[in-house]
């Protein structure tokens, strides 16, 4: 018996999934955009196969602290940028384009929350 019975860890008994099996957009906000959180972003990532599929990525960033919004936007914009290029290099052949890809097709987004 589990020292804490009233928790689990990844356990869905429910038989739903955790994920809906088709979307046309993915929001992310308040997110580091970290290496450290990287695999995360795959799974999802993979799961959505967002270079095939119509599937348009929003990004948002807000204000916080004394920093510039123009600062806050162009890190949120070379975070982006590396996370789009550091999963790019995990599609065989085709991954190099994908974020000149997303952004020819307006399927990327960094929009400032307000």
């Amino acid at each position: 018996m589990s020292k804490y019975p009233n928790t689990f860890l990844a356990v869905d008994n429910s038989n739903t999934q955790l994920l809906p099996k088709s979307v046309n957009k993915i929001i992310f906000y308040g997110h580091s955009l970290s290496q450290a959180d990287y695999s995360y972003f795959q799974s999802i990532f993979d799961y959505y196969n967002i270079y095939s599929e119509n599937i348009t990525l929003i990004f948002y960033y807000s204000k916080y602290g004394n920093y510039d919004i123009k600062e806050i936007a162009k890190d949120q914009f070379d975070k982006v940028s590396r996370l789009l290029e550091n999963y790019g290099k995990s599609i065989p052949d085709k991954g190099k384009s994908l974020l000149p890809k997303l952004l020819l097709e307006k399927r990327v987004k960094i929009l400032e929350y307000k």
